[in-house]
């Protein structure tokens, strides 16, 4: 299926997969607000874009939050310390 193989790639390499990506990003819009399909093609594209971008922050908040339930669980009531390695990034590591 084509969906399943555009899903595996990391990177956007023909104008298929754009148009594979599109149609992800507006399932993730639909989705997230609870709306159809239709209503999402129908947006101008700035608001398809806030819209986009404000899910996509929201899911990625969502998962943080999921990760940070699932530490506390396994701690059993322990305090556990995030640590942040994000500084690496900056440097090239």
């Amino acid at each position: 299926m084509k969906v399943r193989g555009f899903l595996k790639k990391r990177e956007v390499e023909t104008s298929e997969d754009l148009e594979l990506q599109i149609e992800t990003w507006a399932y993730i819009i639909a989705k997230h607000y609870g709306i159809s399909l239709l209503e999402v093609y129908s947006m101008p594209r700035h608001l398809f874009r806030q819209s986009l971008v404000w899910a996509l922050a929201i899911n990625e908040e969502e998962k943080i939050q999921q990760k940070q339930q699932k530490q506390k669980a396994k701690s059993k009531g322990n305090e556990t310390v995030n640590l942040d390695y994000s500084f690496l990034d900056d440097e090239g590591f």
